[in-house]
């Protein structure tokens, strides 16, 4: 089971201030999960593998609520329209079929809401989507790219752009052989000859899933409306992972606009 560390001063921030380390050193545990640690600073808990929305500190405090009656039934989540949409090529076909999108808008980023959205994408990662096997996430900054997207798999050296802490252009076959990334997760390409990219509608690359990220896409305190999109090879796992990843930052205070796929 993974286990996560959340900021205690945070949890009990989104618990409004009403429970005290000592209550929640003795509730925690009824919810069916290990706690490992509590002290002022952190608290360290075991997550079983089926509750994947406890890995992030607001699913893990929105089923705290729940539980202890704090707020009570299913949280009710507007989404509107976003009139942004992803064309699925057939070429993905038997490589990595399953995608689902959406765009989350007028999120607050500072330097530690970052380092979250990033610990809780690699736990999904890790935990649900089998190493990034079966699901892989990208975030991406809506406002450097031009929609419609378009989901297609190319040619090793079909295109070219430069990955996330890279400073030069490169094709998905040099990001396998060099970049830290793509030799980490060569393995889940393993057998393809084609290798699936997302680019907007003027081919500009936001992602290479399931290895890296454009750098061009790079999430930063600076960055408001987010596409968050998400792939593999079950669809269920897909959306789960979107809704999880969805929800977590609108409860930091931002909007969902849902994304039209279109296969």
């Amino acid at each position: 089971m993974p286990t996560v560390s959340f900021n205690t001063r945070e949890v009990m921030s989104l618990l409004g201030g009403k429970y005290t380390l000592a209550e929640l050193g003795d509730r925690i545990p009824m919810l069916g999960v290990g706690l490992e640690r509590i002290d002022a600073e952190t608290m360290e808990v075991e997550v079983f593998p089926n509750r994947p929305d406890m890995l992030s500190v607001e699913g893990f405090v929105r089923a705290f609520k729940g539980f202890v009656g704090y707020e009570s039934g299913a949280v009710n989540y507007k989404v509107q329209p976003s009139g942004v949409s992803v064309l699925v090529d057939s070429s993905v076909d038997g490589i990595r079929p399953f995608i689902a999108a959406g765009i989350v808008e007028g999120v607050k980023i500072s330097g530690e809401h970052l380092k979250s959205i990033m610990n809780v994408q690699e736990k999904l990662h890790t935990t649900h989507g089998r190493n990034r096997v079966k699901v892989a996430i990208g975030i991406h900054d809506l406002a450097c790219v031009k929609p419609p997207f378009t989901y297609k798999a190319v040619a090793p050296d079909g295109v070219s752009f430069v990955p996330l802490d890279m400073s030069e252009s490169m094709t998905p076959a040099r990001i396998l052989r060099s970049h830290p990334k793509g030799r980490d997760y060569a393995f889940t390409l393993e057998g393809f000859d084609r290798y699936p990219v997302i680019v907007d509608s003027v081919g500009q690359v936001l992602s290479f899933p399931p290895i890296i990220n454009g750098e061009l896409t790079r999430v930063t305190e600076d960055s408001k409306n987010l596409l968050i999109e998400v792939t593999g090879t079950s669809q269920l796992a897909v959306d789960q992972a979107l809704n999880i990843v969805a929800t977590t930052l609108v409860d930091q205070g931002g909007k969902i606009k849902f994304v039209e796929i279109r296969y």
